[in-house]
């Protein structure tokens, strides 16, 4: 055994620190694109490390308006301010006294990452009266929007050579709007940010613009292989901060984006089976859905089924060959394009996923 104190005092251990903190902060700050910084900003760490990761990053991109939310500041494993003592920015819930806090000093937006600053949520009021209603976004929808204004700043340089990164279950609008910029989405991968990181180093990180998946991860740039809540709460500020100069509220941009690529919404719904008979009823349940998955769901008819276990799609009672990687997965298409279910085991804990998505062209 080796006395710490004495180690460090002999030069065996090196705090790195500050110099790391530094270098993380240049290549997050870089990620912000050129724009207006006037956007008040109140942020919540959620008792984790964001403190020291996100409020640093956004002053040095020019944001000078930024309230730490008081309650979630204390770093503080009990997470004894969010309610069940669950610091997850996915529940709308933790953004509700920020949200009355934000209506009372006229904030424009309200950030919330998680413990460890990879995830972030946001909330904002719905129009430009910021005393008004507030509502909450959905991971997907941040990340439609996050897409379309990096896709927006970049402008006329950006040609098929480049590319955005998905998931399976991740909404179809980012493709849709990756479309219509002209570059490409990567988009057939399970669940997981390590496999939209592999895709940027298949794909070449020099020509990646922004990976995303529904469970509120974004990433932009090819300084880390991973989702970034610092990196997200930056450009979700200086998306803020230029539609303030719009006169016009992250909502509102959003509606816009509906009217353009189509109405789309998802869910997510979590079916809890604990135990052994659990874990047996979720691979009956996946067996089922493979082997005899019902024709009609919800009042739609399923037109496809895609198991990505068996790399085959069944389509009228015949299997077809299924280009995808291989997984727990199976998604059920309805006969109303862009309408779908996609069912998938948790890797980490004791439930069945269900991801709900629908779709309404744009007339």
């Amino acid at each position: 055994e080796v006395d710490f104190d004495k180690a460090v005092a002999e030069g065996k251990i090196v705090f790195c620190k500050d110099e790391v903190d530094a270098a993380f902060q240049r290549e997050v700050v870089a990620q912000a694109p050129a724009g207006p910084r006037e956007a008040k900003i109140i942020y919540s760490p959620l008792h984790g490390v964001g403190l020291t990761a996100t409020t640093p990053v956004l002053t040095a991109a020019g944001f000078n308006d930024v309230e730490v939310f008081g309650p979630h500041a204390e770093p503080n494993a009990d997470f004894p301010n969010v309610p069940g003592n669950v610091a997850n920015p996915e529940n709308a819930a933790v953004f509700d006294p920020m949200i009355e806090h934000g209506q009372r000093i006229g904030a424009d937006i309200a950030l919330a990452s998680d413990p460890d600053c990879d995830r972030l949520g946001v909330a904002a009021p719905v129009t430009t009266d910021t005393a008004g209603a507030w509502r909450t976004f959905t991971g997907n929808q941040i990340a439609v929007l996050l897409a379309d204004y990096l896709l927006e700043v970049k402008g006329g340089d950006l040609s098929a050579e480049e590319f955005i990164v998905q998931t399976l279950v991740t909404t179809q609008m980012v493709h849709r709007i990756g479309d219509s910029y002209g570059v490409t989405t990567v988009d057939n991968l399970l669940v997981g940010f390590k496999w939209i990181a592999g895709a940027i180093d298949e794909f070449g990180p020099e020509k990646f613009i922004f990976g995303c998946e529904e469970s509120h991860g974004y990433m932009a740039g090819s300084y880390v292989r991973d989702k970034d809540g610092a990196a997200a709460a930056l450009l979700m500020s200086c998306l803020a901060a230029k539609l303030k100069t719009e006169g016009k509220s992250l909502h509102e941009k959003l509606d816009d984006l509906y009217w353009q690529h189509g109405y789309h919404r998802e869910d997510l719904v979590n079916q809890k089976m604990e135990g052994s008979a659990g874990m047996e009823a979720m691979q009956t349940l996946m067996t089922a859905l493979r082997e005899k998955p019902p024709e009609t769901l919800g009042g739609m008819a399923v037109r496809c089924v895609r198991d990505y276990r068996n790399s085959h799609s069944l389509i009228s009672g015949e299997r077809h060959p299924l280009d995808g990687p291989v997984g727990d997965l199976v998604i059920l298409d309805f006969s109303s394009t862009g309408n779908n279910v996609a069912v998938s085991p948790s890797g980490s804990e004791a439930k069945v996923k269900f991801y709900l998505f629908g779709y309404v062209p744009a007339e």
